[in-house]
């Protein structure tokens, strides 16, 4: 859909050049900053609270709101983080991530109005770029591209009735 902006679509175009033509620019991006300031740290501090049982703040946080079993979703929400945040950045399986990302999202919407503006602002601006990735895909640069997902079902070939 955004694959080319100008020019012959048609014409043989430089993989590197192609990637600040697609929306693989954006899903790069996302992800890097979602598993930097995101993923990563959730990621470990489930893995303390799992495998050494250490303390973990996102408990307490999930708990203070109100959400049931703060001890299962909190590392679950943190593993979700991480693997959309994969997701992105190597451009596979990109639409589905984006669609379970968007749960979780809402969710932090609307359990946790009193997080601060900043992480309030970043949901937001997150669950933008999901329904982008949703929309148009992983672009020209990615693991679905290399390996036709999600294209398949569009070049089937109709068949006629009466032949």
């Amino acid at each position: 859909m955004i694959d080319y902006v100008g020019g012959n679509p048609a014409a043989n175009h430089h993989p590197l050049g192609s990637l600040f033509k697609t929306i693989s620019v954006l899903r790069i991006g996302a992800g890097v900053m979602l598993m930097t300031r995101h993923g990563w740290t959730a990621a470990t501090g489930a893995y303390q609270l799992i495998w050494k049982e250490q303390s973990w703040d996102w408990v307490k946080s999930f708990l203070d709101v109100g959400i049931p079993y703060p001890a299962v979703v909190a590392p679950t929400v943190a593993l979700t983080v991480a693997v959309v945040a994969l997701s992105w950045i190597t451009g596979f399986l990109t639409r589905l991530f984006a669609v379970i990302f968007m749960p979780v999202l809402v969710g932090f919407l609307i359990f946790a109005p009193q997080a601060g503006s900043i992480y309030t602002e970043a949901a937001w601006l997150y669950l933008f770029v999901s329904f982008t990735l949703l929309l148009f895909g992983s672009g020209a640069i990615s693991l679905d591209k290399l390996f036709n997902i999600g294209e398949r079902w569009s070049r089937r070939p109709k068949k006629r009735k009466g032949w």
